[in-house]
């Protein structure tokens, strides 16, 4: 597995990991705020209305009851006020409702629903402190709501004036809303609730957007990152690694003063071109030599001489290889060349094409200079140590023969 790869698997594990924890903490947050905003516009409706209550009570009903013997105006009951001043505002805020629930209203639409008189009871029954509002949900989907209920208990004598009995009631309260209902009603009796509704889809609406946005702006900023540490990573170190590890691999690999690779890396391509040529059933040829009298030449003109010959001959080898071929510095002043796919015949036409390179052209400073060359071909029995010494023979007989010439190796004695 790459570096990159291995890099870019944390990375986005990391990432991953820090999305996901982000995104649930966002999300926690923005449900959270956007419940306790709905929380706070229920309790401004809340005290809206109370406030409407109380300003009807202490401010309006005292002015308008000298004309109750009269004529009953809905407008001195504080209830009344109170709904009919929060109901405007749903022309402009839908969804937004104040009610004032009860199981047995003198105005019928004031009739509490299943759900309000489920409330109502559990205030009745003690089962929910009077003292304390309750809150919860009702409706679904677009439709969905924050409630807040507070429980309407009579506390007051005067509220008995109009709802004990019908015979105590204002005669024109009676002629507006008859005798059958809103009546029965005793003291420290909870008759019904005070119920505020707000809607919760546009404040969940919003966070469920703003989540959206913050999402899609830390993604994208992930991405950003994933980009330029990648690039960062590919800058500063992996193409840095690279050009070291190339040159290590080159230092390991190759001879230092000819620029072809060392006897180990010949030994690793040998191998390897040996189990190939098996399989391929072709052939294979190796062809070895060494400067002729190299020892007199770095003896007479010197080592600098002689490395300048060494390097000049790796160079014209080089132009007369294929590029499948490989050649080696072997050792000291003695070369190999790996032949791929070459029989014996081909690979002795190539050693005398290099013999004939290096001693046609003298080299600076020194001359001429020829070389002897032993070539053995692989006959897929013997291994690679086996296959080089026989060339190494034929190397050492074409010295015995007077140098300057190619000898084939004798076939192998398995």
């Amino acid at each position: 597995m790459s570096l990159r790869l291995k890099f870019n698997l944390v990375l986005a594990g990391v990432l991953l990991l820090a999305v996901l924890g982000a995104g649930l903490y966002v999300h926690r947050f923005l449900q959270k705020s956007a419940i306790e905003e709905v929380q706070h516009n229920s309790q401004i409706m809340m005290h809206s209305a109370m406030a409407i209550r109380d300003y009807t009570t202490e401010l309006v009903k005292p002015h308008l009851d000298v004309t109750l013997a009269e004529k009953f105006l809905p407008q001195t009951v504080p209830a009344y006020a109170a709904t009919e001043t929060l109901r405007r505002l749903q022309n402009r805020f839908p969804g937004y409702e104040y009610k004032e629930a009860v199981l047995n209203p003198t105005n019928l639409r004031d009739r509490a629903n299943d759900w309000e008189e489920r409330i109502i009871r559990d205030f009745r029954d003690g089962k929910v402190d009077p003292k304390k509002e309750v809150t919860g949900e009702v409706g679904e989907g677009m439709h969905r709501a924050m409630y807040v209920a507070r429980p309407i208990t009579i506390r007051q004598p005067q509220c008995l004036a109009c709802h004990s009995t019908p015979q105590a009631a204002p005669p024109t309260m009676i002629k507006v809303y008859g005798d059958q209902n809103g009546f029965g009603w005793q003291m420290n009796e909870t008759v019904g609730i005070q119920v505020v509704k707000v809607p919760m889809y546009y404040p969940l609406e919003k966070a469920r957007q703003t989540f959206y946005n913050v999402m899609g702006a830390l993604v994208t900023s992930f991405v950003l990152l994933f980009v330029v540490l990648n690039l960062s990573l590919s800058s500063l170190v992996i193409e840095p690694m690279a050009r070291l590890n190339s040159k290590l691999e080159d230092l390991a690999t190759k001879d230092f003063l000819t620029d072809l690779v060392n006897r180990r890396r010949f030994f690793e391509r040998l191998e390897t071109e040996m189990a190939e040529t098996r399989i391929k059933k072709s052939s294979l040829s190796v062809v070895m030599f060494d400067i002729d009298f190299f020892k007199r030449i770095n003896d007479t003109f010197g080592h600098d001489s002689g490395d300048v010959v060494l390097k000049s001959t790796a160079l014209r080898v080089r132009e007369l290889l294929r590029s499948s071929d490989c050649a080696a510095r072997f050792g000291g002043e003695e070369f190999i060349i790996l032949l791929k796919e070459t029989p014996v015949d081909a690979a002795m036409a190539m050693a005398e094409a290099v013999r004939a390179r290096i001693a046609s052209v003298p080299f600076d400073a020194v001359g001429h200079v020829s070389a002897s060359f032993g070539v053995a071909t692989w006959d897929h029995k013997e291994d690679s140590h086996a296959l080089i010494k026989r060339a190494d023979t034929a190397l050492y007989a074409a010295k015995s023969r007077g140098r300057n010439c190619v000898v084939q190796a004798e076939e192998s004695a398995a």
